[in-house]
């Protein structure tokens, strides 16, 4: 039993203007031993907001890459999630680095930018 007025958190739409789909990483063995890699899809078009949260600018000897850092709120609980799936917005993929559950309400996951 949630805690919260389902009421409430239909109140709460506003907060949460975009949506995500979260897909899962599966890999599969065909009879030939050969190992294919595919992206599930558990979960989609789920209400979320997206913020970008800090990065940074990594420097190699041979190339300069970003590494931009996110917030993703999730409307719901979604406790399957893990740090194996990710999530994309507006046609942008992030890697789910940890996830939190908000009570029953709720999902955090922070991420960063797949480039």
């Amino acid at each position: 039993m949630s805690v919260f007025d389902a009421r409430l958190m239909a109140n709460l739409g506003p907060q949460f203007p975009s949506t995500c789909t979260i897909q899962r990483y599966t890999e599969t063995v065909d009879d030939n031993g050969e190992v294919s890699q595919t992206w599930t899809t558990p979960h989609e078009d789920v209400s979320c907001s997206c913020m970008p949260t800090g990065g940074k600018e990594v420097k190699t000897s041979d190339r300069t890459y970003v590494i931009a850092t996110h917030s993703i709120a999730l409307q719901g609980s979604y406790t399957d999630m893990t740090e194996k799936d990710r999530a994309v917005v507006s046609g942008v993929a992030y890697d789910i680095l940890l996830v939190e559950q908000t009570l029953d309400v709720m999902t955090t996951l922070l991420c960063e930018v797949v480039r």
